[in-house]
């Protein structure tokens, strides 16, 4: 004679097994998600950085045009503008020369969906560079 087994239960058993990986797949989906979001922000500020430092009469002008448009650029994205560091090579400044921008902006771990367990953080870079109005007059 076959005895018949009871199987009450053994679908809350499975999912207590499996919802802690489902939790932490989820996590990480949201969590990259940010940090590629993050990342277009950043090369946004870059772009727009460098754009209003070519579009500058001098070099001086250049650099604070160029700081002034990240931090605005930044915050209107929802970045931390205190995080940003923005580094500018403005070469010779010549008419029709390159400009360079990087920026570097500091995500921490704690930010991201994993319930404020990761320490550290880690940057996100980009670089832009445009090149200085041809036929501005300066």
């Amino acid at each position: 004679m076959r005895r018949v087994r009871r199987e009450d239960g053994t679908a809350a058993v499975e999912m207590v097994l499996i919802a802690p990986a489902l939790l932490l797949l989820l996590a990480v989906i949201v969590g990259s998600g940010r940090v590629v979001s993050t990342k277009s922000a950043v090369l946004s500020v870059a772009r727009e950085a460098a754009r209003a430092a070519a579009e500058a009469p001098d070099a001086a002008s250049a650099r604070q045009a160029a700081n002034e448009r990240a931090r605005d650029v930044a915050e209107g994205l929802g970045l931390d503008p205190a995080r940003l560091v923005i580094r500018q090579d403005p070469g010779d400044f010549a008419r029709g020369a390159p400009y360079e921008v990087n920026v570097s902006y500091r995500v921490r771990l704690a930010d991201l969906p994993a319930f404020g367990v990761l320490p550290g953080s880690f940057a996100v870079t980009a670089t832009h560079t445009e090149l200085t109005e041809r036929y501005k007059s300066r």
